[in-house]
């Protein structure tokens, strides 16, 4: 039975599964509001497999059904969709079928592979749309968070190889992040840096550098038109073409993309994980809060770190590191994303805000700072030698180098 179509634009009402289990509705209402419902059902278990923290009670199970937002989408599906220019650049890709600024339109373009394993597909059983059907070239359907430009893409496995978007149905099991013309090196500069986190011991997915060249059917939209390595990333939220849901801390704060630089502080995130997880996982963050101080990392906002269901979905754990790059070679007064212990600046983050940090996470005060002085014990140990470095423009990496040498004295201070 052939598919019947239609634009997403004229799609009233989508359903939100996950996998293949229906939890919930999102419906388009007059005078463009958007209202998500759980399913009865869905409902009925409690929230199982969990679909937010952000939709969880307090006592259990979930609350209720959140109030229709005008002209937008509630805060958890809004932090599905990319942002800024890589948005504008599906909006192109999508053009006639998509509204530009229309979070519904979009969703219901890229439902079908989201981040996780959240799908949004229209409840009446059509498909969107995304191109004349008439036409063999479907159009590129999945959606990455960010702002970044960056395509979910599949390896080729026949002759020649090569890399290539997916298209219809198809899942692609890494995301592949362009060169930039504003950030010169910037490809190699995340790849030496999640080389570091893994040489220190950190959950890091696995990574190469390719070239722009090794890439087909790369929509125009997509192009930066910047030249040097292509960074490519395994995706931790799809395994053997399984999806594993995953959800970023500002939709487990239910905070819309817009506030990701202040709708929480870093002690939020490790208190959300002490409770939701467990204290280790609170002290695995504080490590990575020290590598991103250590590095000089100013980009590590709420939609940068982020909680994973695997097995059964029930319980989260936290998500391997990922965005780990140093700004301060291109941003030299660049500073922390979110406040740490009441501190943005790097060089303010001495053992006083780290304590303080501590005390308004509710982590034990010595397990925090001996965490501090374990990882740049370890950034000196493997920082210097590691061969990752050698990809890394010369200018770029004076850099990281003056600013490394910087913070470790300054982080150092946590073991006096």
């Amino acid at each position: 039975m052939a598919k019947l179509f239609q634009a997403p634009k004229a799609i009233p009402s989508l359903d939100v599964l996950l996998n293949d289990l229906k939890v919930g509705t999102i419906v388009r209402t007059p005078g463009d509001f958007n209202a998500f419902s759980f399913d009865d059902a869905y409902r009925a278990t409690g929230g199982f497999p969990v679909l937010s923290l952000s939709f969880r009670a307090a006592p259990g199970g979930l609350r209720k059904d959140p109030k229709p937002v005008a002209a937008a989408l509630p805060a958890f599906f809004a932090n599905l969709l990319p942002e800024d220019k890589l948005r504008e650049a599906m909006e192109k890709h999508h053009a006639g079928h998509v509204r530009p600024g229309n979070d519904f339109d979009l969703l219901a373009a890229l439902g079908a592979d989201l981040p996780g394993a959240v799908r949004v597909l229209p409840s009446d059983g059509t498909t969107a749309v995304v191109e004349d059907a008439s036409k063999d070239k479907p159009k590129a359907r999945f959606s990455l968070a960010g702002v970044q430009m960056k395509l979910s893409v599949m390896k080729n496995t026949g002759k020649g190889g090569g890399l290539t978007l997916p298209m219809g149905d198809e899942q692609g099991p890494y995301i592949a992040k362009f060169p930039s013309t504003a950030f010169p090196g910037v490809s190699e500069n995340e790849f030496a840096n999640l080389a570091l986190a893994a040489a220190i011991g950190m959950d890091v997915p696995e990574r190469e550098l390719v070239e722009k060249s090794d890439f087909e059917r790369i929509p125009a939209e997509f192009d930066t038109l910047s030249d040097g390595k292509v960074l490519l990333v395994k995706r931790f939220d799809r395994a053997g073409g399984e999806r594993i849901h995953i959800e970023d801390f500002a939709q487990v704060f239910g905070v819309y993309p817009s506030r990701k630089y202040e709708g929480a502080a870093y002690h939020d995130i490790a208190s959300a994980l002490s409770v939701a997880v467990a204290p280790m996982a609170a002290l695995e963050f504080v490590r990575r809060l020290a590598l991103t101080v250590i590095t000089g990392n100013g980009d590590m906002h709420l939609k940068n770190w982020s909680v994973i269901y695997r097995g059964d979905g029930g319980k989260p754990e936290l998500a391997p590191i990922y965005d780990v790059l140093s700004t301060v070679p291109y941003l030299p007064a660049d500073a922390m994303a979110l406040p740490l212990g009441g501190e943005r600046s790097f060089k303010a983050l001495a053992a006083p805000r780290w304590k303080a940090f501590a005390n308004r996470a509710k982590l034990p005060e010595p397990a925090v700072l001996k965490a501090v002085v374990g990882v740049v014990e370890r950034v000196n140990e493997h920082w210097w030698d590691l061969p990752e470095r050698a990809v890394i423009p010369e200018k770029v990496l004076e850099r990281i180098d003056e600013h490394v040498r910087v913070m470790t004295p300054i982080l150092g201070t946590c073991g006096e």
